[in-house]
């Protein structure tokens, strides 16, 4: 039997019901599998105390700005650091899910970073190239795998993972003004998100290359498609309107940038940054050190860029490399957050992964007990994790 036909959903579910119930059935599994960790974890835990004690670090920084908006200058409480480095759609989003229900902040953020996670799986689908095996590895890595203890919670990182991958499904399709409007609301999420309007950009070069055009008329033959243009002037308009707020707000459209002095981030060689971290060995024994981790997944990251390279996926190699690239400038902190987030990452990822049953099977299973013992490191404070 070729691999075309076992890949073949069965027969007796249909496809729409089939690609809900696979990250839907997965979710549950992903939560029972945090809660045991969280059970065997915090002591007194409990169901009503789950959401809140999975919400660690930023998490905290975002359910306050949901709660009470952004802060004023000087800050109230005079400490050093404002919540402006965070930006606004995602805390937005999640306070009308608050407003809309009653439920607790967390609880809200939760349960609507739950569906987004859902809602990726399901968007993915065409970008997996509709394999079944790496649908269903796409979605375990979502919701029940290591890297869920962030995009089941409050943190940005599954909104701009959503957002991401509605981009890039709009440009499968060739319809560039709907990834231009997904842009900006991507631009809105996160810094870095601002820089896909670079994948736009190859994208609408290679739809005119493949129309027969060349450099030389590239220029003039865009300026002919109104749609085109306006994706790329529209894709960087979320993060302009945040810098307009903050410019009227406190007067510093820039505070997002300025702000990060307060954590004392560091300004350097990403290449020097890596090697460090990657030659930070440990004193004892032979498990690797946080910052060896952080290393190890920054070199993963290059390295399935280089894949997505090899295979011409060009927009979202791009894009990978210099999400990946720029906040090294700023050091190794939340290195590994930044990249597992990355949509073209765990996309390549588990395409690979599903490439055999044997090795898509142990990748399933590993999925998932990763999902048990680093959701013990994230309530433990492992250090990579942060």
């Amino acid at each position: 039997m070729s691999d075309a036909v076992a890949l073949r959903p069965p027969r007796t579910l249909p496809l729409g019901v089939l690609l809900l119930a696979i990250p839907l059935l997965l979710a549950i599994a992903g939560l029972v599998i945090r809660y045991l960790a969280f059970a065997a974890t915090v002591p007194d835990a409990s169901i009503a105390s789950f959401a809140q004690g999975m919400c660690r670090w930023d998490c905290a920084w975002y359910v306050k700005l949901s709660q009470t908006g952004y802060d004023p200058f000087p800050v109230p409480t005079m400490i050093n650091a404002g919540n402006w480095a965070f930006f606004p759609l995602y805390p937005i989003l999640v306070a009308i899910v608050r407003t809309l229900t009653g439920l607790e902040t967390i609880v809200a953020a939760t349960g609507l970073s739950i569906l987004l996670c859902i809602a990726s799986a399901r968007v993915a689908w065409p970008l997996l190239g509709r394999d079944l095996r790496a649908y269903t590895l796409f979605s375990a890595f979502l919701v029940a795998g290591p890297f869920s203890i962030w995009l089941t919670t409050f943190y940005t990182e599954v909104l701009f993972l959503f957002l991401t991958l509605c981009v890039f499904a709009a440009l499968q399709n060739k319809h560039f003004l709907l990834a231009g409007l997904f842009a900006a609301l991507l631009s809105a999420t996160r810094i870095v998100g601002v820089f896909i309007v670079f994948a736009i950009l190859i994208e609408i070069w290679q739809a005119h290359r493949a129309n027969g055009g060349n450099w030389r008329n590239f220029v003039p033959a865009v300026l002919q498609r109104p749609d085109r243009l306006l994706a790329l002037f529209i894709a960087p308009l979320g993060l302009f309107a945040y810098m307009a707020y903050l410019h009227f707000h406190i007067g510093d459209a820039l505070a997002f940038s300025h702000v990060q002095r307060a954590w004392s981030r560091p300004t350097g060689n990403p290449v020097v940054f890596v090697w460090n971290a990657l030659t930070s060995f440990p004193r004892e024994g032979w498990a690797p050190t946080p910052s060896q981790q952080l290393a190890v997944a920054v070199l993963v990251g290059y390295a399935l860029s280089i894949v997505l390279l090899v295979k011409r996926r060009y927009g979202m190699a791009v894009y990978a490399l210099i999400c990946l690239t720029l906040p090294l400038f700023a050091g190794m902190a939340s290195v590994l957050r930044f990249t597992a987030a990355l949509a073209p990452m765990p996309l390549m990822l588990t395409e690979l992964l599903a490439s055999r049953r044997w090795l898509f099977a142990l990748a399933l299973l590993g999925l998932l007990l990763a999902g048990y013992f680093t959701t013990i490191g994230w309530l433990t404070g492992y250090l990579s994790l942060v």
